[in-house]
This record gives C-alpha cells, structure tokens and sequence, in this order.
C-alpha cells in the first residue's frame, strides 16, 4: 500500500540540525506513528512520505518554512519568577507543560533563567531550523476512526527535559 492523505503510517526516523546536531540527541532512529495531514509531523516530510511503501528509506532536507516554521517572536516572553514552584530548580532547556486558553496543551522552554524573571519560549524547539530528516517506512495502512480519536495535536519531540 502506498502512502496516501488518509493512511495511518509508521516510521523510523533521525533529525540532523547542522554537523553535529540530532534528534533523538543518541543519533539513534526514533519510532513515531501517526495519521497523515493531521499536523503531526511537519508538512515537508508529510509531503515526502506521499507515494512511498514500507521499507521504503529517504532523506530529505525541509527549511524552516517547511519543517516546523520561522521562529515567531512574539511566542518568547519574560514572566515573573513567581510563577514557578519555589521547589522547581529552572534552568535552560527545561520543557514545560500547561494549558492555552482552550484548554489545549502547549508546551514551553525554559530559555534564561534571572534572579526575578525567566525567558521562556513558546515556539516548537525546532523552530527556525533548518532539518535534514532521514527515515524508513515500517508500517502503512488505512487510518482507522480509532487512529484519528488517537492522534496527537504536535509532533513529540520537543526536546529537553519535561516538567508535568
């Protein structure tokens, strides 16, 4: 079966940000499942899993636009110290969970740690970069209603550590 807008896909895959950069940070492949064009993964490499079958391997380099988008400025704010836990020890690269305005989860990254503010960042963390992206087809089928009951709202790499 090939891949196709409605097929429910599963890949291995490893992200190279630059030389020495990769997701996982083991350099070793990852796998991820999901159902296609629901936002999970970025739009160029949805776009370059169309037509493939399993065992299918390729790589693919996605700009920025094409990835996980420019980083947006706005998305990075400074907020008071006070509202973390005191117990919390904040440094940067910390993932942080909460709920946006809908009650949807978002996730944040701790950037600069002040004595009495803290820089955090709401854009994807890889966001404005650039990735070279390599994968393997392992599994691709028709996604079932239960699959897209399932699906996540982003891709899961966020990188970092998560604080819940």
């Amino acid at each position: 079966m090939k891949i196709d807008k409605n097929s429910f896909v599963t890949i291995d895959y490893l992200i190279r940000m630059g030389e020495k950069d990769y997701y996982p940070p083991n350099g070793q492949p990852e796998e991820i499942s999901f159902c296609m064009g629901w936002g999970v993964m970025p739009p160029g490499l949805e776009e370059a899993l169309l037509g493939l079958e399993e065992s299918a391997q390729k790589m693919v380099r996605l700009s920025a636009a094409e990835a996980y988008g420019e980083t947006d400025q706005e998305l990075i704010m400074e907020v008071p110290r006070s509202d973390f836990s005191p117990e919390v020890e904040l440094r940067p690269g910390l993932v942080f969970e909460t709920e946006d305005d809908e009650g949807h989860q978002v996730y944040f990254v701790v950037k600069e740690v002040q004595p009495e503010t803290i820089t955090i960042d709401f854009n994807h963390p890889l966001a404005g970069k650039e990735l070279e992206v390599s994968f393997t087809v392992r599994q691709v089928r028709e996604a079932t209603p239960e699959d897209l009951q399932q699906q996540p709202s982003c891709c899961e790499c966020h990188g970092g550590e998560h604080q819940h």
